[in-house]
């Protein structure tokens, strides 16, 4: 039987990477295919000067000063990302089946005796800021198949640097999807091959997948869930106009270092089950993330999303949200926190009906597309 080997990000503790890894290797396993997850993490081995050169220190130097602010949270917020931390680890060894670990070029080579067809997953992983080869497959052997499964530059387009590597790289895939049409016309361009655009892999689980893994929060009151990713003084501005004009409570999964400041109830150890039952349980959800628009929308939940970043700023990752939006025709639930101001208490999303219709013929697309470039591998299976 032939055996399938994903490879894509799982080890950042966020949840939608995490979650996206474990969804893709679900959805295979639940069509019978034998699937593991390549464990390869990383090294970060960029010299200082290639940072600067990178043009993403400034980057790096915003992170270093948001980490410095933590420390003066006191040493009650260390334990509790500790425990979140721990929950993530607990979740992948619960849920998702590894290979062992693997690290160097050679020891990625050899995976290519025990793994028939390999298959870059989802999330930013061609993102060209965080550029490695690794999630463009550069270790897989001819004989071996090569598939892209949703994943995503991140970025409207590629650093001139970048180009002719990436065209190569892409160029030696047997097949190949994106997650956004801004990918797939930069692939189009780099390959003049088809390109298509699926879903990302939360979504090929049904709710019943995902309320099989959630955690119930336990709040017997409405409540607006808020998750943001960016660190925006709006965001708050909003939660205050919503919170008074719902009266509901208001719980922070934070993020950033402001999210702890407010004087909400925070749930700073949440683990990704209970991640997904947050939601679930939701009457309100206010997010800038992608994946908290996915899972609102797996869940029909009332939510209005943030744009985490200016439309000029060229690290924008806002394209991603308004593809999912335009698609739904979703796109009043993009906002600005004035907007809030004088909604009338309203906030309902009453064409689910819809939503999930125009869904489910996006799912039953992607499911059709891996369905179809894997059975042209399973020797003389169906």
């Amino acid at each position: 039987i032939m055996k399938i080997g994903i490879v894509t990000w799982f080890h950042y503790k966020n949840y939608g990477t995490i979650l996206q890894a474990y969804a893709l290797q679900k959805f295979l396993k639940s069509k019978g295919y034998n699937c593991v997850l390549v464990n390869y993490i990383p090294i970060n081995n960029k010299t200082f000067l290639e940072k600067i050169n990178s043009g993403n220190l400034k980057h790096r130097i915003a992170s270093k000063i948001e980490s410095a602010k933590f420390k003066f949270l006191g040493s009650n917020i260390k334990d509790v990302l500790v425990l979140k931390n721990k929950s993530f680890e607990n979740f992948a060894t619960n849920n998702i089946d590894f290979t062992e670990k693997v690290q160097t070029s050679s020891e990625l080579f050899r995976l290519n005796e025990t793994i028939d067809c390999f298959i870059c997953g989802s999330d930013q992983i061609w993102n060209p800021e965080n550029f490695n080869g690794v999630y463009y497959l550069n270790f897989v052997n001819e004989k071996n198949k090569k598939i892209s499964f949703a994943p995503s530059f991140g970025v409207s387009h590629i650093p001139t640097s970048k180009i002719e590597e990436i065209r190569q790289l892409v160029n030696k895939f047997d097949w190949l999807s994106v997650r956004e049409d801004k990918g797939a016309s930069i692939l189009k361009e780099l390959t003049q091959k088809d390109v298509e655009v699926v879903v990302d892999p939360t979504l090929l689980l049904s709710k019943t997948d995902w309320e099989q893994i959630s955690v119930s929060p336990n709040i017997n009151e409405d409540y607006i869930l808020c998750y943001f990713l960016g660190d925006r003084q709006e965001y708050w501005k909003a939660v205050q106009n919503l919170q008074r004009m719902t009266k509901y409570k208001v719980i922070i999964i934070p993020a950033r270092f402001n999210a702890y400041l407010q004087k909400y109830e925070i749930r700073a150890s949440t683990s990704p089950e209970e991640f997904i039952g947050l939601i679930k349980n939701a009457k309100l959800v206010l997010t800038d993330s992608f994946h908290g628009v996915i899972f609102s929308l797996k869940f029909e939940r009332d939510f209005y999303v943030f744009k985490r970043f200016k439309d000029i700023d060229k690290r924008s990752q806002n394209s991603r949200i308004y593809n999912i939006l335009k698609m739904l025709n979703l796109e009043e639930r993009l906002i600005d926190s004035n907007v809030l101001k004088d909604s009338k208490g309203n906030h309902s999303i009453e064409n689910y009906d819809e939503i999930n219709k125009v869904l489910s013929r996006k799912i039953d697309d992607s499911t059709a597309f891996l369905k179809k470039v894997l059975s042209d591998y399973d020797r003389g299976e169906d």
